[in-house]
C-alpha cells in the first residue's frame, strides 16, 4: 500500500480530509435549494452556508498543522494543503454566491443556472470519494476526468443562462445583479475543477 503518511498519523488526518469534503457536500446541497426558492427561504438557508464556510477555514487550518508535522515530502504536502485549501475555497464561493442573491433579492434564476448548481452537487460528491482515496491515488484516476466533463458542461450552461437574462431583458441594475451571481457559480465550478487537478498531480507523482 502507498501511504503518504506515517502511520500514527494516518487515520486522524485522513478523516480530516473526509471532513473538510463532508462539508462541501452540505454546502452545495444549500446552494442548490437557496438557488431554487425566494428572497424569504434563501434568507433562511444562507446561515447554513455561512457556518460550513466558517467550519471549513478552521479545519483546513487544522489540516496545515498536520501536515507540517507529517513525514512527506514538502511537494506532497504542498499538495495535499492545496487540495484542502481549494475545497475551503470552493464553500467560500458557494457562501458567496448565496449571500450576493440574498443581498441584490433577484428574483427566479435561470433555468440553466440551478442545472450548473446540479452539476456542482455531482462534482462535490466525486471529491467527497476522492477524499477517501488519498492513502491510495492510483484510485483516482478517473477523478479528475470526471470533474473536468462536469466543467464543460457548467461552463455552457453559465453561458445559456447568460443568455437567457440579455434575452430576458429588465432594468440594467437587475441584469448586473445576475451576472454577478452568474460569474459566482462559474467561479465555483472552476475550483472543483482546480481541486481535482491537485488530487490528479499526486496520482501522476506516484505513477
Amino acid at each position: 500500500m502507498d501511504l503518504f503518511f506515517p502511520r500514527r498519523v494516518e487515520r486522524p488526518l485522513y478523516g480530516q480530509f473526509g471532513e473538510l469534503a463532508q462539508l462541501l457536500v452540505q454546502a452545495a446541497d444549500a446552494h442548490s435549494r437557496l438557488l431554487g426558492h425566494g428572497y424569504r427561504e434563501r434568507a433562511r438557508i444562507l446561515p447554513v452556508l455561512h457556518e460550513n464556510a466558517t467550519r471549513a477555514t478552521e479545519l483546513c487550518g487544522r489540516i496545515a498543522n498536520r501536515l507540517a508535522e507529517s513525514l512527506i515530502t514538502p511537494y506532497e504536502a504542498e499538495i495535499l494543503y492545496d487540495f484542502a485549501l481549494t475545497i475551503a475555497d470552493t464553500v467560500d464561493s458557494l457562501e458567496h454566491t448565496s449571500e450576493l442573491l440574498v443581498l441584490t433579492r433577484v428574483g427566479t434564476l435561470p433555468t440553466p443556472l440551478l442545472e450548473a448548481a446540479k452539476g456542482i452537487e455531482r462534482a462535490v460528491e466525486l471529491t467527497l470519494v476522492a477524499s477517501w482515496s488519498l492513502n491510495q491515488v492510483r484510485d483516482l484516476d478517473d477523478y479528475y476526468t470526471q470533474v473536468r466533463k462536469i466543467r464543460r458542461q457548467g461552463d455552457r450552461l453559465v453561458r445559456q443562462a447568460l443568455a437567457e437574462l440579455y434575452r430576458r431583458g429588465g432594468a440594467s441594475s437587475e441584469l448586473l445583479a445576475f451576472r454577478d451571481v452568474t460569474a459566482a457559480v462559474a467561479r465555483t465550478v472552476e475550483l472543483q475543477e482546480r481541486t481535482a487537478r491537485f488530487a490528479d498531480l499526486l496520482r501522476v507523482k506516484d505513477a
